[in-house]
This record gives C-alpha cells, structure tokens and sequence, in this order.
C-alpha cells in the first residue's frame, strides 16, 4: 500500500541529535562532490551514481551514530 504523505524534513529532525560529524573522503568522492555539484544529478554517469551513493552512505553512518 503507497504512503500518500508528503514526507519532510520536519519527520527527519527528531531522528537525529546536534553536532558537528567528520567523514574522511578519498580523492574521488571529493571530485565527485564537485563535479554533482558543478553540472547536477542528470549529469552523472552510473559509475559517479555510485560513488555519490558511497558518500551518502558514509554520511549517514557518521549521522546515525
């Protein structure tokens, strides 16, 4: 059955506590960044969707600790 509520970032804010993470990245996943950042989602190819996803990954591992 599909959930027709909007989710937000109101229903997120209380999964999470205050502070500060740090996420060490490789050499690529920092070029991955600026290169999602620079030309957009569209743009990225399979393989930078994966690197992108691994960072995202890290990121919330370091959020749901």
């Amino acid at each position: 059955m599909k959930n027709d509520k909007e989710v937000t970032l109101e229903d997120y804010r209380g999964m999470i506590k205050d502070g500060d993470i740090t996420l060490h990245l490789t050499r690529d996943q920092k070029a991955m960044i600026l290169k999602t950042y620079d030309y957009g989602l569209n743009e990225l190819t399979e393989i930078d969707e994966m690197l992108l996803s691994a960072v995202i990954r890290q990121l919330k591992a370091a959020i749901d600790q």
